[in-house]
């Protein structure tokens, strides 16, 4: 039995009272590295060297209890190994020899599957050479096959019955060619080669001769030709043949420049022949391989008939694509425009579209047309006219003398270069954003030369200038009146005219997907120009109130502090009439409602005296009020100054009760605020409507009950 010893000094039983916790020690990927990394900053590596070795002393320990517990079974195990080394080696030489003996049996399986391999490849080879021997023994039949049907039946008349004969020995002679083709020599390979010359050729007239004769009616010889080439898998000689014996001979005599300076209606009679050449020539060959399922694989629009068209505008017409003049080209462009969709329409389905669009000439073609060019020519022309009216900004010429819809000719010309962005004759639908820009600029600018007016109309030098020959007020509501209208057609333009022909470009250009997206685009940048024209309603509106105030008063005003003079000692009646400031006051007033109140609207108009009035009536207020302290202060100084002389006796009242000098300037007050109030009235105003009206009459009411 082993003893075993306890470490008096700390106990190792839980890990709780260690610097680590001893459960990492079990893990499968233990790593000495990072448990030190780990346990590094919990405590002094003196403390950790001590705990491990407490550590390590409680598993020795516990060893020595395991072993003291099952020591009879560690015996027992020691008696149950003796002599087992003497039964290993009874069963290891047996064991060697099965070994052996197997890896010689696969030795031998290997050795048979490589001989078996070499066989079946050396059969593989008997076969292929067998066949190969097979197809050049029918390669030479078929030539000679093929040699003795062109040299009879298909020497003097081509008949279609012997030329699918032909076609189907030419087929089997290809064929086989590709098994043999290292037996042959070269004068059997150059044979071939002209034996397939010539029944191409013979097919080729045939083409030619059934085109020339087919009709709606007759077109058996025609089909039979087609399905031939497809026989032959030579489609594409079939399109050449035809573009070169067909296409271009009539083309020729078409497409130049001598036949566009003949041509009566220009380039449009030459479209119009070209397409004079399908119902010609292709109506059977479209009738067959294009609106029928019966021969697939031809395209004769696309690579015979479109692919010598456009060689041919390109290099003999090239007069077509210059874009001096706008308006030449537009009808030009136009023109080549409906031609294209016209041949677009020939096609049979919108994948073959696409493949006509996507053809390298088609975009050749495309971009040969300087669309850029002609965009500048249009913006230098309406942006040049409508710029030319915003210079100088403020221009004696400024307001409309026979327009019925602006006052002002900024705002006509605007309208008008707006107009011409999208009239027939200048607008492409390929050039749909680039106009739509020039939409906005002009829109912007328009704006701009608002802002430059406003600050020209509000500087203090305005009323020097010597060109500017009307007045302010009949400018400002000449603008505010242009705007409201603008910004009611707006709402129009965006849906006649730029939705309108946004719709007809997302029909040919823009994915359906994508059409919602540039319409809320649409829809935003015209919201955003309706804000910035509203604001500038604002600052208009507030410039109209300020010329009206500084017309009202405060010179105007100021005439109330001239009442005092008026009244003392100047034995003046009693007032019962009001005085000259208060119509001098509301005269500006006045003419303006009767100027303009058929060009601003209600609300405006009733807005723009309702500010004026407020500030007029807060500085009429502020002034009675400055009247009526100056006149009570008098009133207390006499007052005082009569108690004085009267050694404090009560001052003698007026004689005959007559109505003293400042009861006189009370009264007028209450005759010139009460007349104020009336007019206002007469203006649509109650004294609820205007701010601190209702004071100015409290006021100078209080003044005359507290006398």
């Amino acid at each position: 039995m082993i003893e075993s010893t306890k470490n008096p000094l700390r106990e190792t039983n839980t890990g709780d009272k260690l610097c680590f916790d001893k459960n990492e020690f079990l893990k499968t990927n233990f790593s000495v590295d990072e448990f030190l990394h780990k346990n590094r900053n919990v405590s002094s590596l003196e403390l950790l060297r001590d705990d491990l070795g407490l550590y390590l002393k409680s598993l020795r320990a516990s060893m020595i209890d395991l072993i003291n517990e099952d020591y009879e079974d560690f015996v027992s195990l020691s008696a149950n190994l003796v002599g087992l080394d003497q039964l290993i080696d009874t069963i290891e030489k047996p064991l060697e020899e099965f070994r052996e003996e197997i890896l010689g049996i696969k030795t031998i399986i290997d050795e048979n599957i490589a001989d078996i391999r070499q066989n079946l490849n050396a059969k593989r080879e008997l076969r292929e050479k067998r066949r190969n021997l097979q197809s050049l023994k029918k390669v030479y039949e078929t030539t000679h096959k093929l040699e003795d049907l062109l040299a009879n039946q298909l020497k003097d008349e081509t008949k279609i019955v012997d030329l699918e004969r032909a076609a189907l020995d030419l087929v089997q002679l290809k064929f086989n060619e590709k098994f043999c083709s290292e037996y042959l020599n070269t004068d059997a390979q150059t044979g071939i080669r002209n034996l397939e010359s010539e029944v191409h050729k013979k097919l080729r007239a045939l083409l030619k001769s059934a085109i020339n004769k087919s009709n709606a009616n007759c077109s058996e010889a025609l089909e039979r030709c087609l399905r031939i080439y497809i026989t032959l898998d030579a489609c594409r000689d079939a399109e050449l043949a035809f573009k070169e014996d067909i296409v271009a001979p009539y083309m020729s005599e078409i497409i130049s420049e001598h036949s566009l300076q003949q041509t009566p209606q220009g380039l449009a009679g030459i479209y119009s022949k070209v397409l004079n050449f399908i119902s010609l020539y292709m109506t059977d060959l479209l009738r067959l391989t294009q609106y029928t399922d019966k021969l697939k694989g031809f395209n004769f629009v696309v690579n015979s008939f479109w692919s010598d068209v456009e060689m041919r505008l390109e290099n003999h017409m090239s007069s077509i694509f210059a874009p001096g003049n706008s308006e030449v080209f537009y009808a030009k462009y136009k023109c080549t425009q409906d031609f294209l969709s016209k041949i677009e329409e020939l096609l049979a389905n919108p994948e073959s579209v696409e493949v006509f669009r996507q053809h390298k000439q088609t975009k050749a073609f495309q971009g040969r047309w300087n669309l850029p060019v002609y965009f500048q020519i249009c913006f230098q022309e309406i942006a040049g006219k409508f710029e030319a009216i915003l210079e100088p900004p403020l221009s004696d010429d400024m307001l409309n003398v026979t327009s019925e819809h602006f006052q002002l000719k900024p705002f006509t010309k605007a309208l008008l270069a707006i107009k011409s962005c999208w009239m027939e004759g200048v607008f492409l639908q390929e050039l749909f954003p680039k106009f739509y820009k020039l939409h906005v600029q002009i829109l912007l600018r328009l704006c701009h030369w608002i802002e430059v007016v406003l600050r020209s109309i509000t500087s203090k030098n305005t009323a020097a200038a010597p060109s500017l020959k009307m007045k302010n007020t009949i400018l400002l509501t000449a603008l505010h009146s242009d705007i409201n209208k603008l910004i009611k057609l707006l709402n129009e333009q965006e849906h006649e005219m730029v939705l309108a022909n946004l719709k007809t470009t997302t029909m040919q250009r823009i994915q359906p997907t994508q059409l919602d997206l540039v319409k809320d685009a649409v829809s935003k940048s015209f919201n955003d120009l309706k804000d910035n024209f509203s604001q500038h309603l604002l600052g208009i509106k507030q410039a109209i109130v300020d010329s009206l105030i500084t017309e009202c008063g405060p010179d105007n005003v100021k005439q109330v502090n001239d009442l005092p003079r008026l009244y003392r000692k100047t034995n003046r009646e009693v007032p019962t009439r009001c005085s000259t400031y208060v119509e001098q006051m509301l005269k500006p007033m006045k003419s303006f409602t009767d100027e303009y109140n058929d060009k601003l609207d209600k609300a405006t108009m009733h807005s723009i005296l309702e500010l004026v009035l407020n500030k007029i009536t807060a500085d009429y207020l502020e002034a009675v009020k400055e009247v009526l302290t100056s006149v009570q202060k008098t009133e207390e100084s006499l007052r005082r100054l009569r108690s004085l002389k009267g050694n404090g006796q009560q001052p003698m009242p007026a004689a005959g009760g007559t109505m003293s000098d400042d009861d006189k300037i009370r009264l007028q007050l209450r005759v010139d605020v009460s007349s104020w109030t009336n007019e206002l009235s007469k203006l649509g105003f109650m004294p609820t409507d205007v701010a601190q009206l209702m004071e100015l009459n409290n006021v100078v009411e209080e003044s005359i009950k507290g006398k």
